[in-house]
């Protein structure tokens, strides 16, 4: 043996060791597949914002034919219901925390919708009303964040199932961006008290929690089942890309991801319990794909040199 020989063979080995320790984590992080995965990607989606209430008289003549038109224009919209934090059993914090954004100078009615933000419309709206400002909100937006989202859910018997998002933005954001997540659910009503007439009020928010571009929390509300935010990776058809984990738990109907730049809507996507799952065994294959595929690698080139 050569002088130093055995040392290069060290090094090499301890190279080939290092690039299984670093992917083998991605693999065994898929290893038990989600019971249920769906994912979603995009970003030009329009954010409709609706402020209504359970006790609210116009609201319960809009309430339902708003909802169809979310459905009949999904993946150009997404509705996101904020409910007072006041006399209103669905409401909580979070809507006071969001209405302060849109520097309202006078007592907003019931309903008010905005679309990304803007276009503050009040009352009793027509269809025809929403389709306009709807079209407004596109043409102005002149630019939108491309952005893709997993959902995982384990079922966790007798506990609360676990709901895992994982959210990755597709370009780089500036200093001033912000990512805000909206949990939304179908609550039904179980009293009297502050009833309009509908039993089952859909596109709730029930939490919500916001982030910048490093992931640091900069507000949350937690509601009943709380968040755990962590930055991690994930295996895609793509390779290894960079992610936010959000975990929750309990049944979830959707969730919403904006992306805000200084106030200013520049991506939405809405990912809903409708979407058909998907093949939760993919991302485990894939994974242990790559981590073969580094491995025979690092082999060649050991055997090179």
């Amino acid at each position: 043996m050569r002088p130093g020989e055995g040392a290069q063979d060290m090094q090499k080995a301890i190279g080939v060791i290092l690039i299984a320790l670093i992917l083998l984590p991605l693999a065994g992080a898929d290893m038990r597949p989600a019971d249920e995965t769906r994912e979603a990607r995009g970003g030009h989606a329009i954010l409709l914002e609706q402020y209504t209430a359970t006790w609210c008289d116009t609201c319960a003549t809009v309430d339902p034919w708003i909802s169809e038109f979310a459905d009949e224009h999904r993946g150009r919209v997404v509705r996101v219901a904020l409910h007072p934090n006041d006399h209103d059993p669905f409401g909580s914090p979070l809507t006071t925390e969001r209405l302060a954004l849109k520097q309202a100078e006078h007592q907003l009615s019931l309903p008010t919708f905005w679309f990304d933000g803007q276009g503050e419309l009040e009352g009793q709206v027509s269809q025809s009303l929403l389709e306009n400002s709807l079209r407004s909100a596109e043409v102005s937006r002149e630019h939108w964040i491309g952005m893709r989202v997993w959902w995982d859910t384990w079922e966790n018997q007798p506990h609360d199932d676990v709901q895992q998002l994982a959210i990755h933005i597709e370009e780089d954001l500036p200093e001033n961006a912000s990512i805000t997540v909206f949990r939304l659910q179908s609550l039904e009503m179980t009293s009297e008290i502050a009833y309009n007439g509908i039993d089952v009020h859909h596109d709730v928010a029930t939490q919500m929690i916001t982030f910048d571009q490093n992931g640091t929390v900069t507000d949350s509300f937690e509601g009943v089942h709380g968040w755990t935010m962590s930055n991690s990776n994930r295996v895609s058809s793509e390779g290894v890309i960079p992610v936010f984990i959000l975990d929750t738990w309990g049944e979830v109907d959707g969730f919403v991801t904006i992306i805000e730049v200084n106030g200013e809507v520049r991506g939405v996507i809405g990912i809903s319990i409708e979407d058909m799952p998907r093949n939760p065994e993919i991302n485990s294959q894939m994974a242990l794909l790559l981590l073969l595929s580094a491995l025979v690698a690092s082999g060649i080139i050991v055997r090179r040199r």
